[in-house]
């Protein structure tokens, strides 16, 4: 196949071309060459090797309803016979290893978080895990991949000259394991917030813009570019991997200095974190466009947005175009009893219920039509009971969402089980 450079430059510019083309260039993240080509437009056109053999050449298109598509599909499939040409051989399109078995839809996920370490007892904690999640009927985990350290072994130059690598966790190994269960694998991603890396590189904390100050030492300034290339370092290898998904954490500005980091608008701060986002989206459709990238997001933007975002900076709306999946973390025990933000007389007699789907409902009114349907929350998984349980998953579905992940520090999810098995997804939210 002979493909022009002027097709190439087309392409590029585009958006279309993530990889760089066979024998033209070096990796502009990692170095070093990369046999692949357009990965990015076969992602988006939903493109996956033949199910009759996991190393074909050929290729075809996902199964299912257009309208399960998203809205880039068919126009990046216009794109890839453009570029590749109606004659051009299937055989010089290699998609990531995640792509070697269907596609799972990440917007459809329930499952509960490990903490840094559990999922590293691969055949111990992990599968015992898996097996209460599948029996509960999840189909997904996340888990810690990277918080000051890396805990994985990645191959970032920067995060092993500043000696910030970790490696607790065998990563291909708990993909694998995962994978081998019919489970979706998502890496929990502390972004901003980093005392590793500012410890060892403190110019890359957040400072004050005239005085140079130091504002938040153990938070990156977001925009920060030496921080970003640590971060998209790691994010490269993770999207790499063959991981379904990579959730940032801490994706915003901390709110415990809030009053000096009032040196910085809401405006600004945005810009900052945007900036961020903006490079982890070009980094994963480089380095792995099959990979899912998601934020988790404070759940009382859905109450008052313009308020909070002045502290946090945290535009999920402005961020929505950039993301797959934005998890508010909807935790009822983190609204204020007395906060007036349930009353039984006019909300029902479920707390639990009505501060999640109030949460959902407030973020699917701010969002673009085109970015309402990213919604996949986190749910609390402390101090709960199983109808507590029930009420918050009830609570998902009757805003119209199917998927979800628990949070609970201590690991201890028997209430979660619990409640999850007593539950049946709506007829739209079964796979």
């Amino acid at each position: 196949m002979k493909i022009s450079l002027a097709s190439v430059s087309i392409a590029l510019s585009l958006g279309l071309i993530a990889y760089p083309l066979l024998g033209m260039g070096a990796d502009p993240l990692i170095g070093g060459d990369r046999a692949s080509s357009v990965f990015f437009a076969a992602r988006r056109a939903q493109v996956v090797p033949a199910a009759s053999s996991a190393s074909s050449s050929s290729v075809t298109k996902k199964e299912g309803s257009p309208s399960r598509l998203d809205r880039r599909t068919s126009r990046a499939m216009v794109r890839l016979k453009q570029l590749l040409g109606s004659n051009a051989d299937a055989a010089n399109i290699r998609p990531p290893s995640a792509l070697t078995r269907p596609p799972m839809d990440p917007l459809n996920r329930t499952g509960v978080y490990l903490v840094s370490g559990r999922a590293a007892d691969i055949d111990g904690y992990l599968q015992e895990t898996i097996d209460d999640v599948k029996k509960a009927g999840g189909n997904a985990i996340i888990f810690d991949v990277k918080g000051s350290r890396v805990y994985f072994d990645t191959t970032s130059p920067i995060a092993k000259e500043l000696n910030l690598v970790k490696p607790i966790e065998d990563l291909p190994a708990i993909i694998k394991k995962l994978h081998e269960n019919g489970l979706y694998a998502m890496g929990r991603f502390i972004a901003i917030k980093d005392d590793g890396f500012t410890a060892a590189h403190p110019e890359s904390s957040v400072r004050h813009p005239t005085t140079n100050a130091v504002l938040s030492a153990t938070w990156i300034d977001p925009s920060n570019e030496y921080a970003q290339r640590y971060n998209m370092e790691v994010l490269c290898d993770l999207a790499k991997s063959g991981i379904d998904e990579v959730n940032f954490d801490y994706i915003r500005f901390s709110t415990e200095n809030y009053v000096a980091l009032g040196v910085f608008s809401a405006q600004e701060k945005a810009d900052k974190v945007f900036s961020f986002i903006k490079k982890a989206r070009e980094t994963i459709d480089a380095c792995g466009p099959s990979t899912k990238l998601g934020i988790s997001t404070y759940a009382i933007l859905g109450w008052n947005f313009p308020a909070n975002l002045e502290t946090l900076g945290q535009d999920f709306v402005r961020f929505a175009p950039y993301v797959d999946i934005i998890s508010p973390m909807a935790y009822p025990a983190t609204f204020s009893e007395d906060g007036g933000y349930w009353n039984p007389a006019k909300h029902g007699p479920s707390r639990m219920y009505w501060l999640v789907k109030r949460t959902l409902t407030g973020y699917k009114d701010l969002l673009a039509d085109e970015d309402k349907h990213k919604l996949r929350p986190w749910i609390q998984g402390y101090g709960v009971t199983a109808q507590n349980v029930k009420d918050q998953i009830k609570a998902v579905y009757d805003s119209g969402y199917c998927g979800y992940q628990f949070w609970n520090a201590g690991n201890n999810y028997d209430a979660v089980y619990a409640g999850m098995s007593a539950m049946t997804p709506p007829e739209n939210c079964i796979d």
